[in-house]
């Protein structure tokens, strides 16, 4: 039940936020965060967010979504030219017990140089998964998650929640448009 009312909730935003790209406003969910890099550091969202910033929850033994949305990644900051560097991949681990920061590194270096897969306890992970509206259900090995890409700003503030089904065009045009108008 708990998962059927957050993804009426996740739907309800994504069919409000599907008008004109003029129509970004502030999402009602998100906010900062703190929790390890792969590089075993502490990393915060606020002090480290770029103009863009793409946050994904998934885990590194996913067969499906994780590998495909990293892959869009690839291509979508590809595509962007000289605006990928404003551009932050931000891949958050729902498997805490085996996506250890050495596992992400190799994991996220595999797909895409400027992003950064985190991790942290479950206590906080799910804080964060709670606090975005996503979920997660752990099914023996593998783990059934929401497959939003959440667009957040600068300033921490989410403006846009892309579907797993949407284009790389799509993703391209509303990143180019909040560079152009973050200036």
């Amino acid at each position: 039940m708990k998962y059927s009312k957050t993804l009426f909730f996740l739907t309800a935003i994504v069919s409000l936020t599907s008008c004109t790209k003029t129509q970004l406003d502030i999402l009602p969910l998100g906010g900062d965060f703190t929790l390890v890099s792969y590089e075993n550091q502490n990393w915060n969202l606020k002090q480290n967010a770029k103009t863009i910033n793409l946050i994904f929850f998934g885990y590194t033994t996913c067969p499906d979504y994780c590998p495909n949305t990293l892959s869009k990644f690839k291509k979508l900051n590809q595509s962007l030219g000289k605006t990928a560097e404003e551009v932050q991949y931000i891949f958050i681990s729902v498997d805490p017990k085996r996506d250890t920061p050495e596992i992400l590194k190799k994991y996220i270096e595999f797909y895409i140089s400027n992003g950064i897969g985190l991790t942290g306890s479950k206590e906080e992970i799910d804080k964060i998964v709670h606090n975005y509206k996503a979920n997660y259900e752990v099914n023996g090995n593998f783990i059934d998650h929401s497959t939003y890409v959440y667009l957040v700003d600068k300033n921490v503030q989410t403006r846009y929640l892309f579907k797993h089904k949407d284009t790389i065009d799509l993703m391209k045009q509303i990143i180019l448009y909040l560079v152009e108008n973050s200036k």
